[in-house]
């Protein structure tokens, strides 16, 4: 990376050549494009699972970074686990070949899963994520990481331990904020409020599952979320590509992830239903005197959800990507919107319904 040639920068939205546009993580000054590049299909292997997703190597990786950043997108997510190391190794690469400014790109990354055989090697212990976060920091080719996610809970490491060492991180500038990925409504709760009394680095995001097909975040997580101004980020909103409809009213294609890794899980009866509905309204809507698809409707319903700070979008190609890209254009009505709710929502449960129930005679009073 370079401090000539910038691709971008955070200007008003009045002031890019994008249709992007861009909101702030949480309750920080970060701002963030509504879409986010997936780099899970950087760097996999042949005999690994990440192999499955994806092994894009550098010049295709370079040019979907390219493609990415031309749309408007100045946010990058990846892992340290995804093709154990390389997807950050071609991450880094990418932004150097690209001549990117670092301060127009923000970049986040995660640690949790194993990256060697020994009991140290993984987890959210103290040692983990510091040893970790200088090994990602050397793959990345940069001094700091703008957002620096735990991967997901883990349960034989002290709370305190994880933030406290985050906390160390941010104070000596590694990372820049911090964020959670895969953790239920009463462990983020527990963290913030840790967080909070000792004044340790807030938790400014939270990377979950969340699609049309899928909206179990909404009984308690998303609740959490607003309460606490902390921002969403979305990862496989397309549920492996179930959403792109290859999966319904004809044989599933043999091109696609879910073929050959069925995740994540899809209640296949109500999916079939959102499916349906989606063809629906694609076949009456256009985009620029194209027809719209029913993924792009899918991604368009994500950012049209109040939650969501960002939904991170992954391609093997170009094409994919851009199509992706223009689901950020798509206006929805609001009978459009109520007809995806009616065949998605969840059905309701303890205690949500007796919540609302009782809450119906004081929330009316609030204007």
């Amino acid at each position: 990376m370079t401090d000539s040639a910038p691709v971008m920068n955070n200007l008003p939205q009045s002031a890019k050549p994008t249709s992007l546009s861009y909101r702030t993580l949480g309750h920080s000054g970060l701002f963030v494009s509504e879409l986010c590049l997936g780099t899970m299909t950087f760097g996999g292997g042949d005999n690994d699972m990440w192999g499955m997703i994806g092994k894009l190597q550098q010049q295709q990786a370079d040019e979907l970074v390219q493609a990415a950043l031309d749309a408007g997108i100045n946010f990058i997510d990846t892992a340290n686990v995804y093709g154990f190391g390389n997807s950050e190794r071609i991450v880094g690469q990418s932004l150097r070949n690209l001549a990117v400014n670092r301060e127009d790109v923000v970049i986040a990354t995660k640690v949790l899963g194993p990256m060697g055989a020994g009991p140290n090697n993984r987890g959210a212990s103290r040692g983990h994520i510091i040893n970790q976060c200088k090994a990602s920091l050397s793959r990345l080719q940069t001094d700091y990481i703008d957002l620096y996610q735990i991967h997901g809970f883990d349960p034989a490491t002290p709370m305190e331990e994880t933030l406290m060492a985050l906390n160390t991180l941010v104070q000596q500038g590694h990372i820049h904020h911090i964020g959670l990925s895969n953790w239920a409504a009463w462990q983020m709760m527990k963290a913030i409020g840790i967080s909070q009394a000792r004044q340790l680095c807030p938790i400014i995001s939270l990377q979950a599952h969340y699609t049309l097909a899928g909206r179990d975040l909404e009984r308690e997580v998303i609740p959490m979320l607003q309460s606490e101004d902390v921002g969403l980020m979305v990862w496989s909103p397309l549920a492996g590509g179930y959403l792109s409809g290859k999966y319904e009213g004809q044989p599933a294609s043999t091109d696609n992830r879910r073929a050959s890794f069925d995740f994540p899980p899809v209640n296949r009866e109500r999916g079939s239903q959102v499916i349906a509905t989606l063809r629906d309204i694609a076949a009456g809507k256009q985009l620029d005197g194209k027809a719209v698809s029913v993924a792009q409707l899918a991604l368009a319903w994500l950012l049209h959800q109040s939650a969501v700070s960002s939904v991170i979008i992954g391609a093997k190609r170009i094409d994919q990507l851009q199509d992706n890209i223009a689901a950020a254009a798509i206006q929805l009505t609001d009978d459009e919107l109520a007809a995806l709710d009616q065949v998605s929502r969840l059905p309701a449960e303890y205690p949500g319904w007796m919540l609302e129930r009782q809450g119906e005679y004081r929330s009316h009073m609030q204007g």
